[in-house]
């Protein structure tokens, strides 16, 4: 037989194999992949081009079999782009196959291949987990992702966590289709990859789309094994009061697990030579500010792990507590930002917490049975760079004991209202009694006893704090709120579409004092958004002033979205100040307002890096929704 022949025998072989695979995969934005596994149940997600039906294949592992029993069905009705599937009642530790069906409505049938995936294991059994961070495409190395993505995978890891940055500019679905999923699908395919935002998601609706989490998403906890996780959103506030904080309070003093680990993007610790002070001529701060508020909690409800990105490099801190190395009871960081992003440098000189450094691509893998723990480091090449392993003593293990009481939870219906609103107060432990003041006043134990829900008829300050049958106190937890009548609506003289704008050019780390500058142009635009505006790369500022319509009385919440600097004035006063240089995200405000229009002022400031700019308000039912041209007016 000639070799042309045999080669048109094999070509035909690769062609049929590869059928086989995929049925249509042009068809797919995004091939079949998991999330969030529990002992029972796990998500399938692909994105079809088109609207398409939704249907899973699976099946438990059988042994003795020539193929996968695919004996069991998941559908959702109807058609649909964004598939999501949960697969529910199966058995926890359990290898299953799987295989995605999707028919469009023109008729075509997409078939994946079939696929793997074991539901989480017993609490008790053995497991390993794999960290990666900072998965976004650079231009110098945009091969690192796919080959992490294949190293990880060839560790056989039952699950990974990606300490954010998935994407370099999370707004850009490309970034998603061309880059993260079709690099990631390898892995992705195979185990849940559970993430936090970065600063790179830009808090983008996409990250929504295509990671499950429990509400609010943005942060979260799951247990996995003797493991439990709280992954942290640091793009957001995080000092004590805020809602993360409160949160995470409570979180770890419920917890009983015997390891705890928290993830977020942002170092709390960091060698880095420029993300927190230029070192080649000034003191680094070491590490950023926002999460370093949640040390304390980590180090009083014993905290194993902080695991992080941000900084693409690969370091390990001493065991830490109250800035101090500390062996027994020290928190251990660990900076592991090397999956995919342009690798970066350290400081010129050693820090006082590392341990150790390396620079390149890499990821991590945790192997835990009971009290036991192996940490490895890999890099691209499969290297290993780093390792050690921990035993957790019970005098380790002792050190989760409490000796201050969470602070109280506070719910209001409304912290701006025009008659009245409720409050209702919850301590972690029905025994704790809490006591509250609303004069502002500091309360302690002979301040009146909450027994049920407080009603507010004025503006006031509420402090609560518990005591626990010990006599054991909290810290004080306070919410303010404002009784105040409608704003009434600007006189009718805006009746153009739009707003007006002033666009100006410097380099700012704050938003500048406008009435000093004089604007490089004026215009309008039609909406509150960089794309319908000329602007400069980096460097630049903006001003937009009209009226937004507001159609009924009432209550009503607006949000801006910025990379960087803004701030938001409503009827001559400030509402959000969302100043500084930071990455994109929303912050809130609210004002009770008459029906018709009110005055609106938007500043801007773009230093360097990605920009972005968004505003609008906020529906209870449908969330964020961004001025729109029939919402805007000018003079």
């Amino acid at each position: 037989m000639s070799r042309l022949i045999l080669s048109l025998i094999f070509l035909c072989s690769v062609v049929t194999t590869m059928a086989q695979e995929y049925k249509n995969a042009d068809l797919l934005l995004v091939k079949p992949y998991l999330q969030f596994s529990t002992q029972t149940s796990m998500f399938v997600l692909w994105e079809t081009k088109e609207p398409a039906g939704t249907t899973v294949f699976f099946g438990e592992a059988r042994a003795g079999v020539k193929k996968a029993v695919l004996d069991q069905t998941a559908t959702l009705e109807g058609y649909r782009n964004m598939h999501e599937v949960q697969l529910s009642d199966l058995k926890p530790e359990t290898n299953y196959f799987w295989q995605i069906s999707s028919v469009t409505e023109s008729g075509d049938s997409i078939l994946s291949p079939v696929y793997t995936f074991k539901t989480a294991v017993k609490d008790s059994s053995a497991f390993m987990f794999a960290l990666i961070g900072d998965t976004q495409r650079n231009d110098e190395t945009p091969w690192a992702w796919g080959k992490i993505a294949e190293k990880v995978w060839s560790d056989r890891p039952n699950f990974a966590v990606l300490a954010g940055d998935l994407v370099d500019k999370g707004m850009q679905k490309e970034d998603w289709l061309e880059d993260f999923f079709p690099n990631g699908n390898i892995l992705m395919s195979r185990i849940p990859v559970y993430p936090v935002l970065g600063n790179h998601e830009q808090d983008a609706p996409y990250y929504y789309q295509y990671v499950v989490a429990p509400p609010p998403e943005y942060y979260y906890t799951f247990t996995y094994g003797n493991v439990q996780f709280f992954m942290i959103d640091s793009n957001r506030d995080l000092s004590e009061g805020s809602e993360q904080y409160n949160w995470l309070e409570w979180e770890l003093a419920k917890s009983t697990a015997k390891w705890k680990i928290a993830v977020h993007h942002h170092p709390p610790y960091s060698s880095d030579n420029n993300d927190h002070g230029d070192t080649d001529n000034a003191l680094s701060t070491l590490g950023v500010a926002n999460p370093r508020n949640l040390v304390p909690l980590y180090e009083k409800y014993g905290l194993d792990f902080c695991l992080f990105g941000h900084t693409h490099l690969y370091e390990r801190s001493w065991p830490l507590k109250e800035d101090m190395v500390n062996m027994k009871e020290g928190v251990v960081y660990i900076n592991s930002g090397g999956a995919g992003g342009y690798i970066e440098e350290f400081a010129p000189t050693r820090s006082w917490f590392t341990q150790e450094l390396e620079r390149g691509h890499h990821y991590c893998t945790f192997a835990i049975f009971d009290n036991n723990l192996v940490f490895k480091a890999i890099d691209h090449n499969g290297r290993l760079f780093d390792q050690f392993q921990m035993e957790k003593t019970d005098e380790k293990t002792s050190k989760t004991a409490v000796v201050q009481p969470p602070a109280p939870k506070i719910e209001a219906g409304q912290l701006l209202f025009e008659d009245h609103t409720t409050v209702v107060l919850t301590a972690l432990d029905p025994a704790y009694s809490i006591r509250y003041t609303t004069d502002g006043s500091r309360p302690h134990f002979n301040s009146p006893e909450y027994s049920e829900p407080i009603r507010i008829t004025a503006t006031s300050t509420l402090q609560a704090c518990v005591y626990t049958p010990e006599g054991k106190v909290s810290r004080v937890a306070k919410m303010e709120f404002t009784k105040s009548a409608l704003e009434k609506a600007q006189p009718e003289t805006a009746r153009r579409r739009g707003m007006d704008y002033k666009y100006y050019e410097g380099d700012w780390q704050h938003l500048p004092d406008f009435v000093a500058l004089k604007p490089v142009r004026e215009g309008f635009s039609p909406l509150v958004s960089l794309n319908v505006i000329e602007h400069a790369a980096d460097h630049f500022a903006l001003v937009l002033e009209g009226y937004v319509d507001i159609p009924q009385d009432g209550l009503h919440t607006f949000f801006i979205n910025s990379d960087d600097g803004s701030r938001f004035y409503l009827n001559d006063r400030l509402l959000i100040d969302h100043d500084g240089d930071h990455s994109a995200i929303a912050k809130t405000g609210q004002a009770l307002l008459a029906e018709g229009k009110h005055k609106i002022r938007i500043e801007y400031m773009e230093r360097r890096g990605s920009e972005f700019l968004q505003a609008g308000i906020i529906d209870p039912e449908k969330g964020m929704i961004p001025f729109t041209p029939f919402m805007l007016y000018r003079d």
